[in-house]
């Protein structure tokens, strides 16, 4: 072993943004430095032998050994007490609330590192169950914690100079140290509403990874059940999401054991921590401070991601889905309507198409927005500026009209106003039009966006990209048109709209949004619609495709043909 005598320092991380690839919210990942700094960053005190290691003050040694880093003091705590509950049988219900990239995993992997070399070493029944929502990413990162790898800078059971020869995996979803078998080992399974779940025992620790997004019947059917031999301790780690979600009453029911066990035992054991971004960063995390800094001042401390995955503030299910701050801002009129192009600027486009009638009519001219019963066909024009902020300048509207009709009078419009690209939503009878359109402007850069795929994952994903534009400032309206009645009539009703506009909290932090149909009505005939706030989220969604670079590709997206 290294003496611990010489100084250390905390392993230093880059902070990358990142989109999280179920919701679409914004998130982000977490690299190591350098080589050398993982390295570097390992003083170790003198361990004669594995006895020592499981002293309760060594705990910190032990974590540096088996992961190959350094902790911060609130992942040394949470560990603390869930090992002292496993290996003392006590059955304890902890939930774990951490913000993003603050090492919920690492906690983990140290724990069920810990557990399984100690049942190896003291030759007593060890064996765990974790779940997650999800196989991939979910499941299969967890795995990959344990499991780390033989190089010098990452521990985990094969990267540990303590395991990397006495651990084994078998089935493809169990880990072992020492012989694999049933009393020692730790098994990683899916829990998705749909999920059969294979029958194992979790005789010390049961683990329930982003617990928000966890069917809490189908846990309680199958997955507690397993911990039940033993009364085996139960985790629950994630972030905030709904008053209904599985992690709001899993803090409940850790706060009534408190209390129960503070009447038994004279004590009241911590079995809920709460790591927001602030204990985050007041543990040391400079390099975290100046990311969730610059998340900030870029979304907005309301955002909504914001508050559930580093706040760690639970949200309603329902809730308006822009404040008056973001309205505020959005309506700021700094901008002007146009009939045409500006030289020397660009424009994008946005089409969000909506079903035929059997009486069509004909452009915007002939039917007042919001004065019929089905969503209108919406092409949207928009200013991209430099900067990256986008103002929809130009509004068309089709009811009902045949779309062999429509394609032809909006390719003549996207080339008057020599738009660079766009985005369409190929949903439906929305796509022929979207791939026609690509076809038929090979210069101009068409997304074909399939966003009410089964699930809505790209609604949310629109739905977070729209909504970090609004918080960022990157989105704008003009003023209302004051010569040209049908375009003042559109402005109305997108204003209506966006003004009425909810948000639903949805399983696997998924946003949906709607206008209802209680909403109160703009006019005599108006029938609620979202067709117009629809059309300026695919506009965002065209200055964001646009304005990344490799994102400048005419392809469709289409989550049907994503694996996992």
């Amino acid at each position: 072993m290294i003496d611990g005598s010489s100084a250390y320092k905390l392993i230093e991380y880059d902070y990358l943004e990142d989109v999280d690839p179920i919701s679409g919210a914004p998130s982000i990942v977490s690299v190591p430095k350098t080589v050398k700094d993982a390295r570097e960053a390992l003083p170790y005190n003198v361990i004669n032998s594995l006895d020592e290691l499981f002293l309760r003050e060594n705990l910190r040694t032990a974590w540096r050994l088996l992961r190959k880093n350094d902790p911060y003091d609130y992942q040394l705590e949470v560990a603390d007490a869930i090992i002292y509950s496993a290996l003392q049988g006590l059955g304890w219900f902890i939930v774990v609330m951490i913000s993003r990239q603050a090492g919920k995993n690492e906690i983990s992997a140290f724990v069920q590192h810990y557990l399984l070399l100690y049942g190896w070493y003291h030759g007593e029944r060890i064996s765990g169950v974790k779940f997650a929502p999800v196989y991939k990413p979910q499941v299969q990162a967890s795995m990959d914690r344990l499991e780390g790898a033989d190089a010098p800078d990452t521990g985990g059971l094969a990267g540990s100079v303590i395991t990397k020869r006495t651990w084994a995996k078998s089935d493809g979803y169990k880990f072992h140290i020492g012989k694999p078998r049933d009393s020692n080992k730790w098994a990683f399974l899916s829990i998705n509403p749909t999920a059969n779940i294979a029958s194992q025992t979790a005789f010390t620790l049961l683990e329930g990874d982003e617990a928000q997004d966890i069917d809490e019947a189908k846990w309680n059917r199958d997955a507690q059940p397993m911990g039940s031999f033993n009364n085996a301790t139960t985790v629950l780690y994630g972030v905030a999401w709904t008053k209904g979600s599985f992690i709001y009453q899993g803090m409940q029911q850790a706060y009534d054991m408190e209390a129960r066990l503070e009447k038994k035992v004279g004590y009241r054991p911590k079995l809920v921590f709460k790591i927001d971004a602030d204990r985050v960063i007041a543990a040391g995390n400079a390099n975290y401070r100046e990311f969730y800094e610059n998340l900030v001042a870029r979304l907005g401390e309301n955002h909504i991601a914001v508050q559930t995955q580093y706040r760690l503030v639970f949200v309603d299910t329902i809730g308006k889905y822009f404040n008056d701050e973001d309205l505020t801002r959005i309506f700021a009129a700094l901008y002007e309507t146009r009939q045409g192009p500006k030289p020397g600027s660009s424009y994008i486009f946005s089409i969000d198409v909506a079903g035929q009638e059997e009486q069509p009519t004909e452009l915007a001219d002939e039917v007042e927005a919001g004065n019929h019963k089905r969503d209108a066909t919406i092409l949207t024009i928009g200013e991209l500026f430099p900067d990256g902020v986008i103002v929809p300048v130009a509004w068309y509207q089709w009811v009902g009209k045949g779309h062999t009709q429509q394609r032809v009078q909006i390719k003549t419009i996207l080339k008057h106003w020599n738009c660079i690209g766009g985005s369409g939503d190929a949903t439906g009878l929305g796509e022929p039009l979207a791939y026609w359109l690509i076809e038929q402007l090979p210069e101009m850069e068409i997304e074909a966006y399939k966003f009410k795929a089964a699930g809505d994952e790209n609604k949310s994903k629109l739905g977070y990209l729209a909504y970090s534009y609004v918080k960022g400032g990157l989105f704008r309206m003009p003023r209302r048109p004051a010569n040209n009645p049908q375009q003042a009539d559109l402005y109305d009703e997108a204003r209506w709209q966006l003004e009425n506009l909810v948000r639903v909290a949805k399983r696997e932090q998924k946003i949906n949004y709607h206008v209802p149909h209680t909403a109160k009505p703009r006019r005599e005939g108006h029938v609620p619609h979202d067709d117009v706030a629809i059309g300026l989220f695919l506009l965002i969604r065209a200055a964001y495709m646009i304005k990344d670079p490799e994102g400048r590709k005419a392809s469709a997206y289409n989550r049907d043909d994503i694996g996992g």
